[in-house]
């Protein structure tokens, strides 16, 4: 492949869950995940889209909707039953994959959904006491 080509790396995925950006992110200059999917027949995400946000047509204004992690090892360390506690990948410009991050042509998306969405992860577990009534 010729030195001055960029690799635009496409991914249509169908379910939520992290993927292990490590192995993708150093070796493409863009990433465009969708998720992919029916509801009542209906389709999701029309093709023509992505193709709109590739032309520079439409800007990208989607957020994650899952944290996603480091490497596999975070994979491994992640409790299925604790929100949030999975180790997020920093890709090479700095930004962290986590939970309602979004890039657009400006750069990270900071919009209400951010700010609604956004909450510090949960790094103590809690207790929660319960006492039977007969």
């Amino acid at each position: 492949m010729p030195e001055d080509c960029k690799v635009i790396v496409t991914m249509q995925v169908s379910s939520v869950g992290g993927l292990v950006w490590s192995e993708v992110e150093p070796l493409a200059d863009a990433i465009l995940m969708y998720y992919a999917g029916t509801s009542f027949g209906v389709k999701f995400f029309q093709d023509d889209v992505l193709l709109d946000v590739i032309s520079g047509k439409l800007e990208p204004s989607g957020l994650l909707p899952c944290q996603q992690p480091a490497n596999m090892e975070a994979v491994e360390a992640q409790l299925e039953d604790v929100p949030r506690d999975v180790e997020c990948y920093v890709d090479s410009d700095g930004n962290t994959y986590d939970f309602a991050f979004g890039l657009n042509w400006s750069g990270k998306i900071e919009d209400e959904r951010v700010a609604t969405y956004s909450a510090e992860p949960l790094t103590t577990p809690e207790s929660i006491s319960y006492t039977a009534v007969k």
